[in-house]
């Protein structure tokens, strides 16, 4: 079997491996290597077969003579190549600030509420394998199911337990690490998280809009059981990269959604 995301270290492309096909920066594509297949463009086709045995980052050429290269995919390059998408996905941008406040490292038990795509949930499995779980709940079965299936394409279903049901009516696990929400109505939910986390461990929310972070922070503030509760938005500018025309783009990743994380403490 292929390497998928558990094959961090693989270096020789094999059957069912996942390759990033790179031409140029228009012209890349996350593939999976299968005997028989064959990856057609405007610059030409490639076996894909005839690349097995082959290292990643090789350069190879097309039957137009165009050069390629092939990259092992990061699991970002997965997550939005081949994740279908019945939600809003979190951007990189927002997903590596989260997953960087909420410490989370091998071993450690994540609760979510909110699965949406799986996006987070596959960054949070990925980030605390082996040992570790996400604890993922979804209130729609659909949801739910399809969040399930884009963790299986990467190997990662078997760090997560999916639970669908409302969260707001309670959640099985205590003394858990961290925990990530992401709904429409998150002041619903703060109870049952802090029951959930370990004593000084960290939440974070994500929403989409000032009403909601408002009423989000007045909530958090009533419960006095959180302190430390900061507020983020992110903002990512690429930078064109041409020879002799550095500049940074005119076109961005604006808003996407508010960061609200808070700490657990103890109360009285």
């Amino acid at each position: 079997m292929g390497c998928d995301v558990e094959g961090a270290f693989c270096k020789i492309i094999d059957e069912g491996s996942w390759i990033l096909l790179y031409i140029d920066r228009k012209r890349k594509k996350v593939l999976r290597v299968n005997r028989g297949r064959v990856f057609s463009s405007d610059r030409g086709s490639i076996e894909l077969g005839s690349i097995i045995g082959m290292s990643y980052g090789v350069e190879i050429s097309t039957s137009v003579g165009v050069k390629a290269r092939i990259y092992r995919p990061s699991i970002t390059d997965l997550i939005y190549s081949i994740f279908s998408r019945p939600t809003q996905v979190i951007y990189p941008k927002d997903a590596g600030y989260i997953v960087l406040m909420l410490d989370i490292s091998p071993g450690k038990r994540v609760l979510e509420i909110g699965m949406g795509s799986g996006v987070m949930t596959a960054y949070m499995a990925n980030l605390v394998k082996p040992d570790g779980r996400v604890y993922a709940y979804e209130i729609r079965e659909d949801i739910a199911r399809a969040a399930l299936e884009n963790l299986r394409k990467i190997g990662l279903d078997r760090y997560v337990e999916v639970k669908v049901r409302d969260a707001s009516q309670g959640v099985d696990e205590s003394d858990v690490d961290a925990a990530f929400i992401d709904m429409g109505d998150p002041w619903k939910v703060i109870d049952v998280v802090f029951k959930a986390l370990k004593p000084g461990s960290q939440a974070a929310f994500f929403i989409p809009t000032f009403e909601q972070v408002s009423k989000l922070y007045s909530s958090l503030i009533s419960h006095e059981g959180w302190g430390d509760i900061r507020g983020v938005e992110l903002i990512e500018r690429p930078i064109d990269l041409k020879e002799g025309a550095v500049r940074p783009s005119t076109r961005m990743i604006g808003h996407t959604g508010y960061i609200i994380i808070a700490r657990k403490h103890l109360k009285g």
